[in-house]
């Protein structure tokens, strides 16, 4: 296993700038330009000639990717963007009139939009509201009544950081289902944890998760993952089909619409491969660190820093409460705009989100890095 030392040589924007904006978009990192490189080189020269090497190296990543979230390789399939993840499950099961989906209030936009959508068909949008960016299970609960179809929350919240308990959510999901005698899906954006935290879906059931890879996955934008509990793949149909999304999809000339039983029926036609190549190339990079590692060192420096910032008097919006950390800390400062741009001035990249900073450190940073950061606060 490599070092930290190592590891941050893989990381060039390291020499640049003290990068703790991972919650928005990362740094690209040097194991995916070399793959990058070679996939560019191929095709400059060769085009598709023998392009099952490429097919091939798709369904390793793919293989990988199951086996680092604890699923079956025929529950994932390569999407574009966690939105159109979640659209999937949105638009690919059966409601009733009258139905209504819940999610928090303080969920991006992405899971938002397409629970909103299914207004046409007198599906309603119940928000949860939260109590200082705090999901309270027991709000939930009161929530979900027997015309409840979809729970769907982010494994962590992007404005505060809140980390969700997946495991809680998912028994409450099926506790109600048993109640009412209808099934209650249990959906996840992950992105803001899937890369920094880690994920065994062995140990706790979901329904549904999707998450874009450019966040804490230090991929490029526009490759992410679907996972499908096979238990439910029969219950989504897929709102956008192509030629990929059949059994055969190599036979362009006999016609025959049978879906393939896989997630990859949500797959509906070209691929972007250079970005599924980056996440392959971020899992070896996590794997090869080991994601247990990633976890605690996330985590230590965002404990490091709010106890930095606490020193100082700074207003902590982030819940710091172990079990609902993540990688992200939110604070507010006497003058956030003034801070802010001194800080960007000062080469620390970072967010602000409403009327607060943010600030999202990934496992190459270091607490010098972090040292620095809080010692241009007062």
């Amino acid at each position: 296993m490599k070092n930290i030392n190592e590891i941050r040589q893989d990381f060039p924007v390291v020499k640049n700038l003290i990068y703790f904006d991972h919650a928005a978009v990362a740094p690209l990192h040097n194991q995916s330009k070399i793959i990058l490189n070679e996939y560019l080189n191929y095709f400059l020269n060769f085009g598709i000639k023998d392009y099952s090497i490429w097919a091939e190296k798709i369904e390793t990543i793919r293989s990988k990717f199951a086996e680092f979230i604890g699923a079956d390789s025929c529950e994932l399939a390569f999407i574009k963007n966690t939105s159109a993840g979640l659209s999937v499950l949105a638009n690919g099961i059966k409601y009733n009139n009258g139905d209504n989906v819940i999610i928090p209030d303080i969920e991006f936009p992405s899971n938002v939009y397409p629970w909103m959508n299914l207004d046409r068909f007198g599906v309603k949008t119940k928000f949860l509201k939260t109590k200082e960016g705090i999901v309270d299970l027991n709000e939930m609960e009161s929530l979900i009544d027997n015309k409840t179809r979809v729970v769907s929350v982010s494994w962590v919240e992007f404005s505060n950081g809140f980390r969700n308990d997946m495991a809680a959510i998912s028994k409450l999901c099926k506790k109600k289902s048993q109640e009412y005698g209808r099934k209650i899906y249990f959906c996840v954006d992950a992105i803001q944890g899937l890369g920094a935290l880690k994920l065994d879906l062995k140990e706790t059931e979901i329904d549904f998760l999707a998450a874009d890879g450019h966040k804490w996955f230090l991929a490029l934008e526009g490759a992410g993952i679907l996972y499908c509990n096979k238990k439910i793949l029969k219950d989504v149909h897929p709102t956008f089909v192509g030629w990929k999304s059949v059994k055969n999809p190599l036979n362009f000339t006999d016609i025959h619409f049978d879906l393939q039983e896989s997630a990859a029926k949500f797959e509906e036609g070209s691929m972007n491969v250079a970005g599924i190549l980056s996440l392959g190339a971020s899992l070896d990079l996590f794997n090869d660190y080991g994601i247990d590692n990633i976890e605690k060192r996330v985590l230590g420096l965002t404990k490091y820093a709010a106890d930095l910032l606490q020193s100082k008097n700074i207003e902590i919006i982030s819940v710091l409460e172990e079990k609902h950390r993540s990688g992200i800390l939110t604070f507010k400062t006497k003058d956030i705009d003034k801070d802010y741009l001194k800080l960007l001035a000062n080469r620390v990249q970072l967010s602000k989100r409403g009327d607060a900073l943010r600030i999202s450190p990934h496992f190459y940073n270091t607490e010098e890095e972090i040292e620095k950061f809080a010692g241009l606060i007062f």
